[in-house]
Order: C-alpha cells, then sequence, then structure tokens
C-alpha cells in the first residue's frame, strides 16, 4: 500500500505550484502587445496558450515538490507517478474569457484529494494580490497570515450573490423554465465567468455567497476547501454535501455563509 501523502507537504506543493503559475499568468498578462493564441477545444470552451503555460508551470512545480499522484487538469490530465493515491484538481487559469479580455477577475485552482477528502488547497487571484492556502480542518491563511473573515450581509434581500451559468444552453434553459426566479430575492447579482474569484470574495467576506450552474469539481474544489474551513457553506443546490470523490459536473454549486446559504437553497428548491 503507498504511504499516505502528509497534508502539511501536499499543502507546500500546492502553494509552489500556484505561486509558479501566478507568475507566469501575471507576466503574461501584462504583457498586452503580444497577442494572446486562442482556440475552442468545444463549443464555447475557450482555451489559450496562457491556460497552457500555467498547466505546464503547475505540473512542473508539483514534480520538483516530489508530489506523486495523478494531475486531473481542465486542460493536460497528467501522471506524476503511480504510487501515489492523490489526484490534483486543477484549473490553471479560471477565468479564460476575462483573463483574454484585459479584465482582473481570474484566478488558480489547485487542491490536492484522496478519494473523496480534500486534504489541501492553494488558490489565488493574482492581480488583486489575494492567496488562500489551507490543509483538512486548519484555518486558512490569507497572503500567509490566519484569515478571520465573516458575511457582508445576514439576509438574502440584502446580499450581493454571485452568479455563474456554463453554456448558452443552460442559460436558454434557465431563462425559459423559470430557473432563475430566485434571483428576485436577491439584493444584488453579479457575474465574473470565473470560479476562483467570486469564492475568493465570499471568503474574505466581500460577499455572501455564489452560486454556479453546470461545473466542474477542478474549478471549485480548492475554494471550497478553504470556504468550508471558514464555515462557509459549501453545497450542491437541494443542500446536500458534495462528492469529491467524482468528476461529474455538478448541476448547481452554492458557496454561501450559513444564513445566506439556507434562504438561497430554498429559493432555489422553490424554482
Amino acid at each position: 500500500m503507498p504511504e499516505t501523502p502528509n497534508n502539511a507537504d501536499l499543502l507546500n506543493a500546492a502553494i509552489a505550484a500556484r505561486r509558479r503559475a501566478s507568475d507566469v499568468l501575471v507576466r503574461r498578462f501584462a504583457d498586452s502587445g503580444q497577442p494572446l493564441n486562442a482556440w475552442e477545444k468545444s463549443p464555447g470552451a475557450l482555451v489559450t496558450d496562457a491556460d497552457i503555460a500555467s498547466d505546464e508551470a503547475i505540473a512542473d512545480a508539483l514534480r520538483e515538490c516530489n508530489a506523486g499522484g495523478m494531475i486531473i487538469s481542465e486542460e493536460t490530465p497528467s501522471a506524476l507517478s503511480s504510487d501515489s493515491p492523490v489526484e490534483w484538481l486543477v484549473d490553471p487559469l479560471c477565468g479564460t474569457v476575462p483573463f483574454s479580455t484585459g479584465m482582473t477577475h481570474w484566478g488558480v485552482n489547485i487542491a490536492a484529494r484522496i478519494g473523496s477528502t480534500l486534504l489541501a488547497s492553494s488558490f489565488a487571484t493574482p492581480i488583486s494580490g489575494d492567496a488562500i492556502d489551507t490543509a483538512q480542518d486548519t484555518t486558512p491563511l490569507h497572503n500567509g497570515k490566519p484569515l478571520v473573515s465573516k458575511t457582508p450581509h445576514h439576509t438574502l434581500a440584502e446580499a450581493t450573490i454571485g452568479l455563474e451559468i456554463d453554456g448558452k444552453d443552460v442559460w436558454d434553459r434557465l431563462a425559459t423554465n423559470g430557473g432563475l426566479r430566485w434571483l428576485a430575492k436577491v439584493g444584488e447579482a453579479n457575474s465574473f465567468a470565473s470560479a476562483a474569484y467570486p469564492i475568493m470574495q465570499v471568503c474574505l467576506g466581500r460577499m455572501a455567497g455564489v452560486v454556479f450552474y453546470r461545473i466542474e469539481p477542478m474549478h471549485t474544489a480548492a475554494g471550497a476547501l478553504a470556504a468550508t474551513n471558514l464555515g462557509i457553506k459549501v453545497t450542491d443546490g437541494a443542500g446536500s454535501e458534495i462528492d469529491w470523490a467524482s468528476n461529474d459536473e455538478i448541476p448547481i454549486f452554492v458557496v454561501a455563509w450559513d444564513a445566506v446559504h439556507a434562504e438561497l437553497i430554498d429559493a432555489i428548491v422553490a424554482c
């Protein structure tokens, strides 16, 4: 049986990979004179050479840290070693669309799991200078210091909520079947075309919650572990726990502070 890795070692590897990717992306973002090479890997799914460069930087950093296991990345899944049970859930550029258009609300997500358990994670929004690192059942660190955070609002009617919907077909379905009626109960809704950015805002106490429609775990696992360790609710659209062992898309994914979370779930279920 392979030895179970130490959570501290996993966290250090995640931090090293997040830093390496952030450096690559910030340099590329600042070089506005160099056009991005961009293409669609599937209809509506934009990818650029910046995504690939960040992905490669993460893999290199994890190898240098002797982090074994399998990388499950949005771009190029790869094996680090076959004798480790660890799986790395990686989104090397979370917010390709805003990045490609010069907007700053994008990030990097890296999380380590074994089975259904998230063990360590590091995620960042590099342009804002925010990074959160955490391991299972530990206090998250914001830029290296213990993070103390609280909700900015206690009712849904006054809350600012993030709304992220992946794909025109999902937008069309929700618009025609009344699936977004719950928005009428929200104080304000914002969309960022990213998972790292709104989850960061929730963790830092700048937003009360965020709702995602159709999203894969690689986009959310890093932020979800930090949120959970802060006492923020992380569930599906019915209020049930997430199965982190699965790589399947989650139809509705909710991250919100306690009181607002309860109202959100009630409103979503009522639709």
